[in-house]
């Protein structure tokens, strides 16, 4: 079975940003003088009135606010370090992200923290400068592909970062055919290798390809990594031929990737078994899914008459 470990189930949905609600007039946001709806004192009630009411308004007004405590500052240099990372792989120096991921490890981070602190959101990051247009197609996936070359180099440390275990299963992970972000599948097959599993991942080039893989190997589960809906009556299409086609008549089917995260009822829809939200899940979420799938299959064969 080879072991392909190239791309996977993304990382998480894009950040909205808010819109700033327009400022309304300076006269509209003063409210009406409270006195204005209210019949004058009497003279003689207004100096226990001042007392009473007004004096004790005008404390409460003027008195400092209660002391807030200090937001947590590990997010602002957690959004430091994205951006200045995104920055380096965007930058004309090829090697300066690989040097600082070395520097990160000199220091003692582990391979899991940088793939999933560093790396899993510096990628979310280009594709948020790409889809706004502050930067350009090519140097957005030039920015990616060294991201790719870092997750290889890393994958064997990550590896051994691990205790050695062979689970003996086997996975077809893929993006849907012809999509293109496989940055988020190449990592949950980091993930699933070290794991144990057996892998062969993608992108083919179609789906007669992938279903013919399916057909003349086994593989216990197959993935895809869903990045947005253009595809999605080929990927329907596409898994009801894995199903009907593949050597293994109960192979179990996982969708994840953004699209899936942000509308999880597709997964229904399309005709897979469950969905996979994150990188370090998927490898325990499709076993569980294989042991459903055996014992339906077992089932299955025991109502045969």
């Amino acid at each position: 079975m080879p072991d392909i470990n190239e791309q996977s189930f993304a990382a998480g949905p894009d950040a909205n940003t808010a819109k700033t609600r327009p400022a309304r007039p300076w006269r509209d946001r003063i409210a009406a003088p409270v006195w204005r709806f209210k019949p004058a004192l009497p003279p003689a009630n207004v100096v226990r009135a001042l007392k009473a009411d007004i004096i004790p308004r005008i404390f409460h007004a003027f008195r400092p606010a209660p002391p807030q405590p200090p937001s947590a500052p590990a997010p602002v240099q957690e959004t430091t370090q994205v951006q200045a990372f995104a920055a380096l792989v965007l930058g004309h120096d090829d090697k300066a992200a690989f040097v600082y991921v070395e520097q990160l490890r000199a220091r003692g981070e582990s391979v899991e923290s940088i793939f999933l602190d560093l790396l899993a959101p510096t990628a979310r990051r280009l594709g948020e400068l790409w889809e706004t247009d502050e930067s350009d197609f090519a140097s957005v996936t030039l920015a990616v592909g060294r991201l790719q070359s870092i997750l290889r180099h890393l994958g064997d440390a990550f590896v051994r970062e691990s205790s050695p275990y062979e689970c003996g299963e086997s996975a077809l992970l893929t993006v849907v055919p012809g999509e293109q972000h496989s940055f988020g599948l190449s990592m949950a097959a980091e993930f699933f290798r070290r794991a144990g599993w057996n892998l062969c991942t993608g992108p083919f080039t179609s789906h007669h390809e992938l279903t013919s893989l399916a057909q003349n190997h086994w593989f216990d589960i197959v993935g895809f990594s869903v990045s947005s809906d253009r595809r999605l009556d080929e990927l329907k299409r596409g898994i009801q031929d894995i199903r009907r086609d593949s050597r293994n008549r109960h192979i179990g089917v996982i969708l994840g990737g953004p699209m899936i995260i942000a509308h999880p009822e597709l997964v229904a829809a399309i005709g897979a078994d469950m969905m996979s939200p994150d990188a370090i899940t998927a490898p325990r979420e499709a076993h569980e899914l294989i042991e459903r799938m055996t014992g339906r299959g077992r089932n299955q064969q025991g109502g045969d008459p």
